[in-house]
């Protein structure tokens, strides 16, 4: 039984000082956040106040600078009453009431103007709702303050501004009073009443959007806002008008400070939150510190194990890297890894080293006849035997393809690696059974011995590699020790191989066209694409040279895939030039026929050029299409349209009954016969054979190789359907097939 403990006894079980610890803390930090609130209150209110300051200093100089703009109008009047002066000699009514129309027009905010001519008013405008004012004397007006600031406009010459003042239309104004003067004596006066109302709207102090409340009195008089401000305004200011002085004060109104209050509310509640979070941590702390030991020491623990998983996972993944994954053999890459160390070691003790370098005899031929999964069961079974061999410090990898290498350290004599030699082919004298088929392999072994052959690893790859090749071409099942006289053109195949994968990586391959001619219209009916390689330093490269082992290595179905790119994209830029579709032949290998997915492969190269698939012939060998299991894919690319030739025919004991079951449309008469016409009758005959039994099949049939008159007519007369060879045309790049196809277009063009 476990003793369990309620939450009552945990609560009461709390040590004293654990409480006290607590309210200390509490108390101190909610002295703190009451002393942060205050702080945070205070910066609140003098950043409103300072907003407040702001926006009433840019009102009070907009106001200030509406009022002066429609002061300026009483110069402008006083201009007008001297102008006509000048040159009329007097002010006539029209022109005084179309120049104040143009001012009132134009100008919100004028009551009215008016012409004093000796302090006594004869012109005013508008007339109406101003007649009172005609015939009005400032000098006897019964308001001593219009009295006042008469005399005082007169004496000084300036302008005098009086009040504000309220109007004896309604409503709040100022008026300004210029005297004028003629030759030294007193004329009279102009005058200007402006309302206040539309200059306190210009300058913005009717909105209320800016959260603030103000108010305005100029001479003790209140011309807006609620004067109570001036009692309790944060921000006062002073503009003098005129003689007088207005004051202007502005203080946050109610929503702006019920603002500031919530901000500080939510300040209050996000630190009284956080006080709480605080001490409850601190209690969580405080109370289980046993627990958190206990979860350090089961985390600790669940870490420990975890990283022991993590190093198990590593050295599994570690082991996967360095694994291949048909043989169970390690691969390419710890064999690297491992040549430069032992070669290290070696060279420390000053001991020799062997490096035997394996490749199976034909098993080109198995995997391309029985298929990869064949291929795969009989590579697995060899690295079965390999491992079988009694070297305790040998490392056996293989490195690609059916290719294996074997290192063996402290090597003492050559007979020692003869034996070895020998052992690794004895295991290969019992057949292996594939498809309930007995099928043998033997293998070319070549060797190098460091220090005698080379001095790192690249150099002793290279000479193992070379010295198999050498047993390769001294009839397979054999093994050679490296040595500088072995075959130069061994080492140039090696070089090839490893410079076709670069070759694929740097877009080193190109296509040529040779044009395939109709032999009743003599037109260019058809091309051929035919690989050519451009290496950087070594230029031109032959296709006999590179494709043979590009088939070897497996690098042709890449290859070829890259080509029927190359040849989609050309054939999409002659049709956007304006040509019409024109058939291109491609050829295909038994390596990219053994992809199980060749059909959707092809078919979305040139869907994706949008290329009718009639306009791609796919060209197979013979000896192809004699193969088991290469109908599906043959039947599948037919019925997408494609169509299907076979290359050489008639060069392999193939049943003429393949030519009646597979989806073929064209057949090509193989460059060997065609060499013999005029020379050998066998040839002719066969030939002759070849076009009755296509005629019968309602197959096309081209002729390959064709360089003479003697070859093309022959092949005429016997009804060939295409001509292929110099006599008409070398392979050409596409520029040059440009310049063809277009030639033919117009010679068409003209015709028609």
């Amino acid at each position: 039984m476990f003793n369990t403990i309620s939450a009552t006894e945990r609560f009461t079980a709390i040590p004293a000082k654990i409480w006290l610890t607590l309210a200390c803390v509490t108390l101190v930090l909610g002295s703190l956040v009451a002393y942060v609130s205050d702080i945070y209150r205070s910066n609140l209110h003098r950043e409103i106040n300072r907003d407040t300051a702001y926006e009433l200093s840019a009102n009070a100089s907009a106001l200030t600078a509406a009022i002066q703009s429609r002061l300026l109008l009483t110069n402008g009047v006083q201009a007008f009453v001297v102008n006509e002066l000048t040159h009329a000699g007097a002010i006539s009514q029209p022109r005084f009431r179309t120049f104040a129309e143009n001012f009132m027009n134009h100008i919100p905010g004028i009551r009215n103007l008016s012409i004093y001519p000796d302090g006594i008013a004869q012109f005013v405008y508008p007339y109406e709702g101003n007649e009172n004012i005609m015939g009005l004397d400032v000098f006897h007006h019964e308001d001593p303050e219009v009295r006042d600031n008469a005399e005082r406009a007169r004496q000084s010459g300036e302008m005098t501004i009086l009040g504000p003042r309220v109007l004896t239309q309604n409503g709040l104004g100022l008026l300004s009073r210029q005297a004028i003067f003629r030759n030294g004596h007193f004329w009279g006066f102009v005058s200007v009443v402006l309302d206040i109302a539309p200059m306190l709207q210009e300058a913005n102090l009717y909105n209320g959007d800016k959260g603030i409340d103000f108010a305005i009195k100029g001479n003790s008089l209140r011309l807006m806002g609620d004067p109570d401000l001036f009692a309790e305004a944060a921000v006062v200011k002073t503009i003098k008008i005129g003689d007088g002085v207005w004051e202007m004060a502005a203080v946050p109104n109610r929503e702006k400070l019920e603002s500031v209050a919530f901000k500080v509310r939510v300040f209050q509640s996000i630190c009284g939150g956080s006080l709480l979070l605080v001490i409850y941590f601190l209690y969580v702390q405080l109370t289980q510190k046993a627990r958190l030991q206990q979860l350090v020491t089961e985390r600790t623990h669940n870490l420990e194990i975890a990283n022991e998983k993590l190093e198990a996972t590593f050295e599994q993944l570690t082991e996967a890297a360095y694994r291949d994954a048909v043989t169970g053999l390690h691969n390419r890459t710890y064999f690297n890894e491992q040549l430069v160390e032992k070669i290290e070691q070696c060279r420390l003790a000053g001991e020799t080293l062997a490096l035997l370098y394996l490749d199976l005899d034909h098993f080109k031929m198995i995997n391309d006849t029985l298929g990869h999964i064949h291929g795969d069961m009989m590579l697995k079974e060899t690295g079965e035997r390999l491992a079988e061999l009694s070297l305790p410090e040998a490392e056996i990898s293989r490195i690609g393809g059916d290719e294996f290498t074997i290192i063996i350290p402290r090597i003492e004599n050559m007979d020692q690696i003869r034996r070895i030699a020998h052992q690794v082919q004895e295991l290969f004298q019992s057949p292996f059974i594939l498809r309930g088929a007995e099928h043998f392999m033997t293998t070319s072994i070549g060797v190098a011995l460091f220090p005698l052959h080379a001095q790192d690893s690249a150099s002793l790859i290279r000479n193992a590699d070379l010295a198999m090749y050498r047993a390769k071409d001294e009839g397979k099942n054999q093994f050679r020790v490296y040595d500088v006289t072995l075959n130069p053109n061994a080492e140039e195949t090696i070089e090839i191989k490893n410079s076709l994968r670069v070759a694929l990586a740097n877009d080193e391959f190109i296509v040529y066209y040779q044009p395939q001619i109709a032999v009743d219209t003599g037109q260019v009916v058809g091309l051929e694409a035919l690989v050519r390689w451009v290496h950087p330093t070594r230029g031109l490269i032959p296709p006999n040279d590179f494709i043979p082992i590009a088939e070897e290595t497996g690098l042709i179905v890449p290859i070829g895939e890259r080509i029927l790119q190359l040849v989609c994209n050309q054939s999409r830029a002659w049709q956007d030039a304006g040509f019409p579709p024109i058939r291109i032949a491609v050829n295909l290998s038994a390596r990219q026929f053994a992809q199980k997915d060749l059909s959707q492969r092809i078919s979305s190269i040139v869907g994706k050029h949008r290329l009718d698939p009639q306009y791609i012939e796919l060209e197979i060998t013979e000896s192809l299409v004699m193969k088991e299991g290469m109908q599906p894919a043959l039947h599948s690319l037919r019925e997408k349209g494609f169509t299907i030739s076979i290359d050489d025919f008639g060069t392999q004991y193939s049943s003429l009954n393949y030519l009646k079951l597979l989806p073929v449309d064209k057949i090509k008469i193989d460059r060997s016969f065609v060499k013999g016409i005029a020379r050998d009758r066998k040839d002719e005959a066969i030939i002759v054979a070849m076009l009755l039994i296509a005629s019968r099949l309602n197959l096309t049939v081209i002729a390959e190789g064709v360089e003479t008159v003697e070859q093309l007519s022959f092949l005429q007369q016997n009804n060939c359907h295409e001509i292929q060879g110099f006599i008409f045309h070398k392979p050409k790049p596409a520029e040059q097939i440009t310049e063809l196809l277009a030639s033919q277009s117009h010679r068409k063009g003209t015709v028609s």
